[in-house]
């Protein structure tokens, strides 16, 4: 999965195919986990974190009910066929703003493809994970989750639909070190986030309304920023970025935050956080704060005494990866 530095909601299409998106992102080690094996009959489907299972005769029967849609979508894509098993599970709970369903999709895709006996690399990966949820499911969103999870590290990408640019920044080790000692991250709650809310958002943003507009558009410079502060090297700067992408980013819908984010915000500020922003879309999920140097713990403290969960953050710069199942 990934946390977005800024330029989130960029990446989806209108703005990303009319101005261009821009994200600054980095894959952590939270992940998603796929399984595909072969079995003697039908289609059987299962995640073990839903706890939902399925189990059909054929393709035909995959039908988009709400039930494993993601899962369906990639057998009916990837040509499996009958006589296959997909499992899925996830680290990280759903909801949480750190591109889990993206990691999915890039997940799925990767492993059916490889068991069809037609692998993808890590670009169509995502592309074809992409494909999964605005095609197949009609689930609108943007490419960033997608990216992050097929290529990992620290990514500064570019959208200008359908094209994407993908710039892997190459981080001093002592630079990358400091950072990760300084994030901290927690989950606040599932996001409330819906498709109405994207939608509402991004019709705002075609009819002209000029504070969603000067809001994307500073998301936007954001990503820029937080790029250029990250390959300066430069935590503080990308701490006052973080902090600036969450003032534009409230500014697109009155639910972008939620009272309990506001309480675990307020914690953590007081113990010595410098930054502070949701992750993803907001209005719950995950949030994300840059601490002073000499107050990572008290932020972690502070923010589980405010009622978040804490979740480690550990980059990961290896991408998608397949293995023969054992």
């Amino acid at each position: 999965m990934r946390i977005d530095f800024a330029g989130g909601w960029t990446d989806v299409p209108p703005y990303s195919t009319r101005r261009g998106g821009a994200v600054a992102n980095v894959a952590v080690a939270l992940h998603v986990l796929v399984e595909v094996r072969k079995r003697a009959v039908g289609i059987r489907l299962a995640s073990a974190d839903l706890r939902q299972s399925l189990e059909v005769e054929s393709t035909r029967e995959l039908v988009y009910d709400g039930k494993l849609d993601l899962i369906k979508a990639a057998v009916r894509r990837s040509g499996l066929g009958e006589g296959w098993e997909v499992r899925a599970r996830s680290t990280v709970p759903a909801g949480s703003g750190l591109g889990g369903s993206g990691a999915l999709g890039v997940a799925l895709v990767t492993a059916a493809h490889a068991a069809a006996g037609a692998p993808l690399n890590p670009e169509a990966a995502a592309e074809m994970a992409h494909l999964l949820e605005t095609e197949e499911l009609q689930v609108a969103g943007g490419k960033q989750d997608q990216y992050a999870a097929a290529l990992g590290g620290f990514l500064s990408l570019e959208f200008r639909d359908p094209e994407v640019t993908a710039t892997r920044l190459r981080l001093e080790p002592e630079f990358l070190r400091k950072l990760e000692s300084r994030l901290v991250l927690c989950y606040t709650g599932g996001s409330r986030i819906s498709g109405d809310t994207i939608a509402r958002v991004m019709l705002g943003f075609e009819s002209g309304d000029r504070k969603i507009v000067e809001a994307l558009d500073g998301i936007h410079d954001a990503a820029i920023a937080a790029r250029d502060a990250l390959a300066a090297g430069d935590i503080d700067a990308l701490a006052e970025v973080v902090e600036a992408n969450w003032r534009h980013q409230q500014a697109l819908d009155a639910g972008q935050t939620t009272a309990a984010m506001e309480r675990i915000e307020s914690a953590a500020k007081a113990a010595g956080a410098i930054g502070s922003k949701a992750c993803g879309a907001g209005a719950g999920g995950c949030m994300l704060f840059v601490a002073r140097p000499d107050a990572a713990e008290a932020v972690k403290t502070a923010v589980q005494t405010a009622g978040g969960r804490l979740l480690p953050v550990s980059f990961d710069f290896e991408g998608v990866t397949n293995a023969p199942a054992e």
